[in-house]
């Protein structure tokens, strides 16, 4: 175990356990804040099993878990979503197109640090930081990253260490629940806006296609997986049916799929299309979609069952913010979603991925072209862009 003392002069000593399995559940979700589901316990053992185990670095002080960093290795250029290549192609030349070790949850789009608040909280992330540098090192990696981090926290890493660099690469989207759930979301909007919604659910309704909410059982489970494998095929994903199901029994086993809830789209007896989404303190996030291109051409289903039913569902269930996910911003900003900054912490294992100005530059560029992506939607781009779009450090 690595020891690292803070200036309180409490030891912080860091682990690398072979995969989440050896972390106290209880005391790593103590950690996990109210929008940070991917980064839950059970989320990510659910990966290990499904993937494999990847190593996961922990720091405590006395005995007590302070912070937990899963890690995993990354997809090189196989995935745009998931290498420097794709998500900052500017500035992956500067980490000498080396491997990185990723850190954070496997195929996360959204992150956030799994950590103790407070005074000790700088320390702690230094310490975690360190161990997954010195793990790097170990696996012959050329440094570490940390994507789809949330922009705060991507900022409170960076700082805690004189090297890393936090760089704007993408957006969250969630849309705020209201009361009257999605009825009550189109109400709001501009004439134009309600009279499409209108015609797409009018459109939707003559295909006959009846929405059923219900808990994803293992018979539910078996119908969606083949349409969720059909819609990732479309979008260049890899994986068929089976990694798909393969996904869902590992959520199965640690009981993941005890807080989802499926929206399903069905024609008579024959399923057609699937949401599925997961229940996290007040947040709804919505995770998986399918549809059977095989059988019948869409007709607004991914609007009703990704939009309309979550949103009416979680009305209903009192929660208090519906997460989407990135991808589609623009369509999404439309219907009423609000972004927030996701960013990259970038570490190699010598020298920075660029200077402190440059940093500055890339970001307040990243950040304009999304206040251009949101543009008259004055209402999706909140309080938590200013720090990026400012050229003060």
């Amino acid at each position: 175990m690595n020891v690292l003392r803070a200036p309180t002069a409490v030891a912080i000593g860091t682990r690398v356990h072979p995969d989440a399995h050896g972390v106290d559940p209880a005391a790593w979700d103590r950690l996990v804040g109210a929008d940070n589901f991917y980064g839950s316990h059970r989320w990510v053992r659910s990966t290990h099993l499904a993937s494999g185990g990847d190593p996961v670095v922990t720091a405590s002080a006395s005995g007590v878990l302070l912070g937990v960093l899963p890690t995993w290795p990354g997809e090189g250029g196989e995935d745009e979503m998931f290498s420097l290549s794709g998500i900052l192609p500017g500035l992956a030349a500067a980490v000498g197109g080396g491997r990185q070790l990723w850190l954070g949850t496997r195929r996360s789009v959204r992150n956030e640090l799994v950590c103790v608040r407070g005074p000790r909280r700088r320390p702690v992330l230094r310490a975690l930081l360190g161990r997954a540098l010195e793990l790097a090192a170990d696996r012959g990696d050329d440094g570490v990253v940390m994507a789809y981090l949330a922009g705060e926290d991507a900022l409170e890493l960076a700082a805690a260490h004189p090297r890393a660099r936090a760089l704007l690469h993408s957006a969250d989207t969630y849309l705020p629940v209201l009361p009257g759930g999605a009825g009550e979301l189109t109400a709001r909007a501009d004439q134009h806006t309600r009279t499409r919604r209108r015609s797409e659910m009018r459109a939707f309704q003559r295909t006959g296609t009846v929405i059923k909410t219900t808990r994803p059982t293992e018979d539910v489970v078996a119908r969606i997986a083949d349409l969720i494998a059909q819609n990732r095929t479309r979008h260049g994903s890899s994986g068929g049916p089976q990694a798909v199901l393969d996904a869902l029994n590992a959520q199965r086993a640690t009981g993941l799929l005890d807080n989802a809830v499926a929206f399903l789209g069905l024609r008579g007896t024959d399923l057609v299309a699937a949401t599925v989404c997961y229940e996290h303190g007040d947040r709804l996030y919505a995770r998986y979609f399918g549809y059977d291109y095989t059988s019948t051409a869409p007709t607004n289903e991914y609007f009703l069952l990704t939009y309309h039913a979550p949103l009416d569902y979680a009305a209903e269930c009192g929660f208090r913010r519906y997460r989407t996910a990135i991808s589609a911003w623009d369509v999404k900003v439309r219907r009423g979603a609000r972004l927030t900054p996701l960013a990259a912490v970038l570490l190699p294992l010598r020298g920075a991925v660029c200077t402190p100005a440059r940093q500055r530059e890339h970001n307040m560029t990243a950040a304009g072209r999304w206040r251009e992506l949101a543009g008259r939607h004055l209402q999706a781009m909140g309080p938590e862009w200013a720090c990026w779009d400012s050229p003060l450090p």
